[in-house]
């Protein structure tokens, strides 16, 4: 049966955004999306420019975020929750994946810290890779 799944070929066209966030730390948040798409297709599949089309999109991306104040010391966590849709031959997979960050700080404020692009980045890549698990 592994060698019926080698066999098969894909092709990603390009990877859209529907998230209402557009950017995250100045950078598009499909930025790097379709080689990551194509990697992990690679390791399973094979990539081809005749394969099955492989339609990416990022449905959204949350960011919610708990703050704790204890006299004088700021603990801030912040999840990346981001969902995507994984669509081939009819067939889609949405999935959403999750990466935690910390921060905490002494006599300063922790509330307004930019976002983490590789939290980020870290969130999507493991959305993209439990979707294309899914393919047949």
């Amino acid at each position: 049966m592994a060698a019926s799944l080698q066999g098969q070929s894909y092709r990603v066209d390009s990877v859209t955004s529907s998230a209402k966030m557009t950017e995250i730390a100045g950078r598009p948040v499909t930025f790097g999306a379709k080689v990551t798409v194509e990697q992990l297709i690679a390791d399973k599949f094979n990539l081809s420019d005749t394969g099955k089309l492989v339609l990416v999109n990022i449905n959204s991306i949350e960011m919610p975020e708990q703050l704790i104040n204890i006299i004088g010391l700021q603990f801030l966590q912040r999840d990346y929750v981001v969902t995507v849709q994984v669509t081939s031959q009819g067939l889609s997979q949405i999935v959403s994946a999750k990466k935690r960050v910390y921060v905490s700080a002494m006599f300063l404020t922790v509330e307004q810290i930019p976002h983490n692009k590789k939290a980020y980045s870290k969130a999507l890549e493991k959305a993209l890779a439990l979707a294309v698990a899914k393919l047949k």
